[in-house]
């Protein structure tokens, strides 16, 4: 039995469902996941579902990690743990500690997170969570798995792992879901698509947006929602301020939604490996992002926009201009072909399986 562990139901959702239902004629595979609004979601994509009583609202929640700990209790020895995010991981370590069980444990770091922002609160946790990381990461986890090099070499150095490094670049999308876009619009429509963060750059884009606005022929669109449960999320006074100047949507299914806009920008400040602008790029939307990791990788070897360099708002404002000759050079089937056999969902799912077995 593989049991996939996350403190949050959007991720074990998001991307790992379709995983999920790829491994299931050759894995048994449960969820232990708080419930939450994925809930059915996540009973119709995995063998079980196990609640895990957990609230991601709090930094630490001491009764989430007993609840755990209580969980693992009662998983056989011979059975695989696969933990997702890297506050999972701090999870899962406090929660085992003086516990007599040896699992087979991997975990995604599907990026650095929170925990490495430049916050005063998240240099306090490092402090805190350095030695304990330093001190039971190899007792109790066998394979770390990243999405890109530079969270690899970061957190490895961090946390002083030495047992078994793996790269596998996301989490795959599902590409006979996700159409190419077959007309672009007189006014090209921008879209924002991702929580409503400052470290997934939600202020850039509002200041990139209202320059841009005043003076060419854009609209500008926002996708997403607050996030409570993230230190990161921004203030209701800023999110009722973004709903004043731009046109914002929600949620917007990207599936269906997503062919309705032109040009994809992801300021981002750190990503694992961003799923929004592999979606955005395999529709056929120009992306603009910053040139982190987790973001250039896909742009480079999908040539489906351009990068900027340090967020700079400047440079994101000059990228805009012969933007639609810009889009006239994109060559969709190398994009598309790429896509599908580096990042499918496909593609993805045969490295886990080459792990797992």
């Amino acid at each position: 039995m593989i049991y996939y562990v996350s403190h949050w139901d959007w991720v074990l959702h998001r991307s790992r469902s379709d995983i999920v239902k790829n491994l299931s004629n050759k894995f048994e595979i449960c969820a232990i996941v708080p419930e939450g609004k994925f809930n059915l979601e996540l009973k119709n994509s995995y063998k079980e579902t196990i609640n895990w009583n957990y609230d991601r609202k709090k930094i630490i929640d001491i009764y989430g990690i007993y609840r755990l700990r209580k969980i693992l209790k009662t998983i056989n020895q011979d059975d695989t743990l696969h933990i997702f995010t890297l506050k999972s991981l701090v999870l899962y370590i406090l929660s085992s500690m003086i516990l007599n069980k040896n699992y087979r444990v991997m975990v995604s770091i599907t990026g650095l997170g929170y925990l490495f922002a430049d916050t005063k609160i998240a240099k306090i946790l490092r402090i805190f969570i350095k030695p304990i990381l330093r001190l039971r990461i190899n007792k109790v986890v066998d394979t770390l798995i990243f999405q890109n090099t530079d969270n690899q070499n970061i957190f490895t150095e961090f946390s002083n792992f030495k047992n078994n490094v793996e790269l596998i670049v996301g989490s795959g999308i599902e590409t006979n879901k996700l159409h190419l876009k077959k007309t672009f619009n007189k006014k090209l429509k921008v879209i924002y698509v991702g929580r409503l963060l400052k470290e997934k750059g939600i202020f850039e884009y509002s200041k990139i947006a209202n320059n841009i606005k005043l003076k060419n022929n854009f609209e500008f669109y926002v996708a997403g929602e607050l996030d409570p449960g993230n230190k990161s999320t921004i203030s209701k006074e800023d999110f009722n301020n973004l709903k004043s100047t731009l046109q914002y949507l929600g949620n917007i299914d990207t599936f269906n939604d997503l062919h309705n806009y032109d040009i994809l920008v992801s300021p981002s400040h750190h990503e694992g490996f961003s799923r929004v602008v592999l979606e955005g790029a395999y529709i056929g939307l120009y992306c603009i992002g910053n040139n982190i990791p987790g973001q250039k990788e896909i742009i480079n070897n999908t040539e489906c926009g351009e990068l900027i360099d340090n967020n700079d708002i400047e440079l994101y404002i000059n990228s805009f201009e012969d933007i639609d000759k810009k889009i006239e050079m994109l060559d969709f089937e190398f994009t598309r072909n790429q896509i599908e056999n580096n990042y499918s969902v496909n593609a993805i799912s045969e490295k886990f399986e080459e792990i797992y077995r």
